[in-house]
């Protein structure tokens, strides 16, 4: 498929039977023979959910009062590690709050040693200079994390009040000219966003070559400023995003731990994990972050993933395979 806006926009908006025959069932085929069948699955560890930021959408903003905040000791983090080792599983994400608390030395620690455990590891962990990035990809950091989350700039701006798009963008692509692979995507559905910014969100992650889309919906959190104003995002255009991504990244990750419309699961909802396989999705996430605690990570509502004994069994439902 070609990064066209006009191509983009007509199968964000073409008739569903249409859009299944034409994108989604290449985008599973493509799936198939691209990347094997497999499902990269990977292990998710909250280091921290204290954040010096704002943002209007998420659940652990600075102004959050109503949870408790939590910030990992390195024994737990390295251990947390090692219990994705022990499950058999070959990478690590570590996620959080953009936390000063947290040293670089720290950072350097967790990521040597994942390597000394052979596995890859993706760092969520906010904005680092260009220098750290570095840094961090000479001590073996293999991916970093960094979202744009809109490619409108103005509704950006409106959401993040503590850092501008153009900031965020050269964060993002300091991170691809030091050489680190690149995690980065969108949220469906934020408030005010057009049926035209989504086909500029997709064309942006096709731009950058992102070698991880974490596309998500829209979910509100209960203490996130816009929950209250914005609705659920539309999960039939985040598939149809799905599709359209897989086609024009052929190889990439994207995300499969996806709510139905409904939300009753969030991101642990079976049929909605196989929904967004079946449209070229292939990446799921186990968690293992204390149990205590997981309950305060909550960037969005109902954030629990599927559980990792469940996995292999929807995988080959759909005629997929871990990896």
């Amino acid at each position: 498929m070609q990064n066209d806006f006009d191509l983009i926009k007509h199968y964000l908006t073409v008739d569903r039977e249409i859009f299944n025959r034409e994108v989604r069932d290449k985008a599973f085929a493509t799936l198939i023979t691209q990347n094997r069948s497999r499902v990269f699955i990977t292990g998710l560890l909250a280091l921290t959910n204290v954040c010096t930021n704002n943002c209007h959408y998420c659940g652990l903003n600075r102004d959050n009062g109503k949870i408790k905040r939590f910030t990992l000791d390195d024994e737990t983090v390295l251990s947390s590690i090692k219990v994705v080792k022990d499950l058999g599983l070959k990478r690590v994400l570590l996620i959080g709050g953009e936390n000063p608390q947290i040293s670089l030395s720290q950072y350097i620690k967790y990521v040597e040693y994942a390597k000394e455990l052979d596995l890859e590891i993706n760092l969520a962990m906010g904005v680092f200079t260009k220098d750290e990035y570095k840094i961090l990809k000479d001590a073996g950091l293999d991916y970093y994390t960094i979202k744009f989350e809109v490619s409108n700039s103005k509704i950006f701006n409106q959401c993040n009040p503590d850092i501008s798009f153009l900031e965020r963008m050269k964060a993002i692509r300091n991170v691809k000219e030091v050489g680190l692979k690149l995690g980065t995507g969108n949220i469906v559905g934020l408030k005010n966003q057009s049926l035209d910014d989504l086909v500029g969100d997709i064309q942006l992650i096709k731009q950058l070559e992102a070698d991880w889309v974490p596309i998500v919906p829209y979910i509100p959190s209960p203490n996130s400023i816009m929950a209250k104003d914005t609705p659920f995002g539309n999960v039939d255009l985040l598939l149809r995003s799905i599709s359209i991504i897989r086609l024009l990244l052929p190889k990439a990750q994207i995300t499969a731990g996806q709510p139905t419309q409904d939300s009753k699961f969030g991101f642990s909802d079976r049929q909605g994990n196989i929904d967004a396989l079946l449209h070229g999705a292939n990446k799921l996430f186990v968690e293992v972050t204390p149990f205590a605690l997981r309950k305060d990570f909550e960037i969005t509502k109902d954030r629990k993933l599927l559980e990792f004994e469940k996995i292999d069994e929807m995988l080959n439902s759909v005629n997929l395979n871990s990896f």
